[in-house]
């Protein structure tokens, strides 16, 4: 049996898998910004007691751990956004103390791009980029069939590709990055931005809107949503054109939950490579969507961990 812990800035989740990966517990708690490392990786614990006990099962080969922000030399996180009180704190290290098992650790969204290429829409392929779009933009790459890593772990930042030079300041650092365009809530704040500007939308009267809610509009007409939707798919199209160019993958998989939606994105995203693409990329590369939705981070949390005590 494996267990994957999955470390999210709203929640936290533990699910255990037989060898066959497949998964037979899960539970699940909030985090959020004020959250504790400490007393959240008691919790931890606690949970994965409780599903051994649920399933009758007590031999752990190893945990693998699905973190933002992770540098797997140290396996300390770096300054993660969402969840400031865990800056410094290695998970890893607290998991492995208590439980008396080995740990692997690695940033998420690489980690759900490799739940994707072994069981997902991955599956098959050797050579993969995997974007998340969700809260923000992550990404993952595979190379002949293999996770790349990077030195320190954080190798496919795609999210943070500059798709406008020049433009907005990003949290990392750097403007004009494809996350500030194309991510949940840069599709949510242009509609807002665009309603406090004098602009008209079905939407104006809504107290709360959602990224779901600026797609709903899109596709019954609504102009205004429609143009936001139109502007995120053409900074993800430039993105994904610029990966392309650099990596040559076989398929590009999208997953997060802005993927549910990736079909209203499709068409612009089609439309940039079909028109920039070098000749020899067009019609070339699969673009698919996820196929293990918010499982490929636990599912690739439990691939790694085996993979790494494999190798040891």
């Amino acid at each position: 049996m494996i267990v994957s812990v999955d470390i999210g800035g709203t929640h936290l989740r533990v699910a255990l898998l037989d060898g066959d990966f497949k998964i037979l517990y899960r539970n699940r708690m909030p985090t959020g910004r004020r959250s504790k490392p400490q007393s959240s990786c008691q919790q931890i614990v606690e949970m994965i007691h409780a599903g051994m006990e649920n399933i009758g099962h007590r031999n752990i080969r190893g945990i693998g751990i699905s973190s933002p922000s992770v540098d797997r030399r140290t396996g300390k996180l770096v300054n993660p956004p969402n969840l400031p009180e865990w800056n410094g704190y290695s998970i890893s290290e607290f998991l492995g103390k208590r439980l008396g098992v080995a740990t692997a650790i690695l940033n998420d969204a690489s980690l759900a791009a490799l739940g994707e290429h072994r069981f997902g829409a991955g599956l098959g392929y050797q050579n993969m980029l995997y974007y998340t779009l969700s809260t923000g933009i992550g990404g993952g790459l595979i190379f002949d069939g293999m996770l790349y890593e990077g030195e320190s772990g954080f190798a496919g930042e795609l999210g943070h590709v500059t798709v406008n030079p020049g433009g907005d300041l990003c949290g990392c650092g750097n403007r004009g990055c494809l996350e500030l365009y194309a991510s949940g809530p840069s599709i949510v704040d242009k509609v807002l931005e665009e309603i406090r500007s004098g602009s008209k939308t079905s939407l104006s009267n809504k107290e709360f809107i959602n990224t779901e809610d600026v797609f709903n509009a899109a596709s019954i007409g609504d102009e205004l949503c429609v143009e936001v939707v139109a502007r995120a798919g053409n900074y993800l199209g430039m993105g994904i054109l610029n990966a392309m160019h650099a990596f040559e993958p076989q398929v590009i998989v999208i997953g997060g939950g802005v993927s549910a939606k990736f079909s209203q994105l499709r068409p612009y995203v089609e439309d940039k490579i079909s028109r920039y693409a070098m000749a020899h990329f067009r019609g070339t590369i699969d673009i698919k969507t996820s196929i293990l939705g918010d499982d490929a981070s636990l599912i690739g949390a439990a691939c790694y961990a085996d993979e790494s005590i494999s190798e040891e």
